[in-house]
């Protein structure tokens, strides 16, 4: 019974800090993203239920229409594949550029192509300087991506 519960334990452990709190109170509250802090906001989380009533009701920086927003996702994406996507959105094209334009709802080629197209034409909005940081790049990004509406459209209703 014992080794029952700490492989359970473990593996609580292990998905833990290899996740990222999401939405809710605790991820509010903990913004840092180290693991012992994302962990302590997922335990929040989970202890006061703020994740599932955030989801429902789509406040606590959750969307009722995914489980958790798709704005940290992107994030984390752009941090860690920043450079690759800064060489891609000046070129218009790539691997990488095409998962970001996915993720910010172009699902098929066209869109696909369109959102590269817009990033190389943005390119020094979106990344004004060499040590531009990967959260100024997704707001300049968000931000550029406001006043497209014909992108948007065709991104989202694709």
């Amino acid at each position: 019974m014992k080794k029952v519960l700490i492989t359970c334990l473990l593996m609580f452990s292990a998905h833990a800090m290899a996740a990222d709190s999401g939405c809710g109170l605790g991820s509010m509250i903990i913004t840092k993203n180290s693991k012992v802090l994302q962990l302590l906001a997922m335990t929040t989380n989970q202890s006061l239920l703020t994740q599932p009533l955030g989801i429902t009701s789509g406040t606590s920086g959750c969307s009722s229409s995914s489980i958790v927003m798709n704005d940290k996702e992107i994030q984390y994406f752009v941090e860690v594949n920043q450079e690759d996507l800064s060489r891609e959105m000046a070129q218009g094209h790539g691997q990488k550029l095409a998962t970001l334009a996915q993720m910010k709802g172009c699902s098929n080629s066209a869109a696909q192509n369109a959102f590269g197209s817009f990033t190389q034409d943005a390119y020094t909005k979106i990344i004004p300087a060499a040590n531009t940081s990967a959260v100024d790049m997704v707001k300049n990004l968000n931000s550029e991506l406001a006043g497209q509406k014909e992108l948007s459209s065709l991104c989202h209703g694709s």
